[in-house]
This record gives structure tokens, sequence and C-alpha cells, in this order.
């Protein structure tokens, strides 16, 4: 099950296998991860669109960030 908002300020999306919020700013996007692989606590262009892009799948989005953090 999937619980998810893109509405407000903070966006979330709560699922069985984890919890993701993000901030959008004027300046950059914060997005705050925790699923069972771990936490992960990354800044993000504006309007970066990851979560949406990988169907709100929290396994699929933790081992996209992972990967990026691997190609730096």
């Amino acid at each position: 099950m999937k619980i998810y908002s893109e509405r407000f300020l903070i966006k979330y999306l709560f699922s069985d296998t984890g919890l993701c919020l993000g901030v959008d700013t004027k300046k950059s996007s914060f997005l705050f991860l925790v699923s069972k692989q771990g936490i992960i606590l990354r800044r993000r262009p504006v309007g970066d669109r990851i979560v949406e892009n990988l169907d709100y799948e929290i396994p699929e989005i933790h081992a996209a960030l992972k990967s990026e953090e691997r190609e730096v």
C-alpha cells in the first residue's frame, strides 16, 4: 500500500517498504528516505522528479540514490 501527496510544502510517501519526505525550496530540493536498506538525506536539484519517475517505489528510489552516490 502506498500513500503519497505532492500538493503540500512537504511532499510525502508512506508505503509498506518505507518513508520518503521531500521539501522544495527556491534553490534546491531535499529528500529524506527511510527504508529497510537504510536512511538517506540528499540535496537534489530544483524540480527533481526521481520519486515520480520511479513510480513511488521506495526500494527503487533507494537504489537509484545509492548508484548516483557511487558515480560521483
